[in-house]
């Protein structure tokens, strides 16, 4: 049976040097690991993309978002030539990185690693990326906080279990034991704002049964976090070791994008998870 998600909010706000952050509560983290989502505020993009926008791939100026990731790299404090991203295929590979793929995907799409959804890393200074407006952003940890792991899982992602498959690589590539890797689900759209049709709603019914369904009057509406998370719990993750963020993309417009609400063109926001020798 799907486990509830709990009801206390995991991550905190931050403004740093005008950049709106999003940063786990810091007792939930190794000293080692740093790890964030962005937001839209304290950047310089402009129309539909105001004003944080990191997405290199949607259609806003490359110079501004050059300089908005470099904002949200200075607010981290971490440097964006050691960026690392994947291409987002909405597919299940992951790939595993270190300080030779660094800069991969930060300043340019094109040198994105090519139809890869997740990265993990066990080498410092390798800050492992993602971008999304509504999917679901993953960040991995092992409890010594020498391995992490990020995935995008929008509903294909979800079904594709490209979150057990960062934990599988983790396992293979660095010997991490699934019972000792938290997990944080990053904002998303809720199951408040995310309607589908009946075959979408149906395949996760089959998966699931009737848990991540909600479903009122001619509409159902989906919860892609608690699909992931309970695919995370199958998968040996301990519940009590996977954090779920309430914040929907879709509610609040003026803190996330939200390529469901604001349709095409939006921008993305960015999660990002590293570790530094101390």
């Amino acid at each position: 049976m799907m486990e509830s998600c709990g009801v206390k909010e995991v991550l905190d706000w931050r403004v740093k040097s005008g950049v709106g952050i999003w940063q786990p509560k810091a007792l939930m983290l190794p000293a080692s690991v740093v790890c964030a989502f962005s937001s839209r505020q304290g950047g310089v993009s402009g129309g539909p993309y105001t004003s944080l926008n990191l997405g290199l791939h949607v259609g806003d100026r490359h110079e501004d978002v050059v300089t908005n990731r470099r904002r949200f790299s200075d607010a981290l404090g971490i440097d964006c030539e050691g960026w690392v991203a994947g291409d987002q295929v909405h597919g299940k590979d992951v790939a595993v990185v270190g300080r030779k793929d660094r800069g991969r995907g930060a300043l340019a799409q094109d040198t994105a690693l090519p139809a890869v959804d997740g990265l993990v890393t066990n080498e410092p200074e390798v800050w492992l990326t993602c971008y999304y407006a509504d999917c679901v952003p993953l960040l991995f940890w092992d409890v010594d906080g020498r391995a992490v792991g990020v995935a995008h899982a929008g509903w294909r992602g979800t079904l594709a279990q490209v979150g057990l498959q960062v934990v599988a690589k983790m396992v293979e590539a660095f010997g991490s034991d699934p019972t000792e890797i938290h997990v944080l689900v990053g904002p998303a759209i809720g199951s408040c704002c995310y309607s589908v049709g009946e075959e979408l709603a149906g395949l996760f019914e089959k998966e699931f049964g009737g848990e991540p369904l909600t479903r009122k009057q001619v509409q159902t509406y989906l919860d892609l976090k608690l699909a992931n998370r309970e695919y995370l719990v199958r998968g040996g993750i301990p519940p009590d070791q996977i954090h779920v963020s309430r914040l929907c993309t879709s509610c609040l417009p003026g803190v996330f994008f939200s390529h469901r609400r604001d349709k095409s063109p939006t921008g993305r926001m960015a999660a990002v998870i590293g570790w530094r020798k101390p």
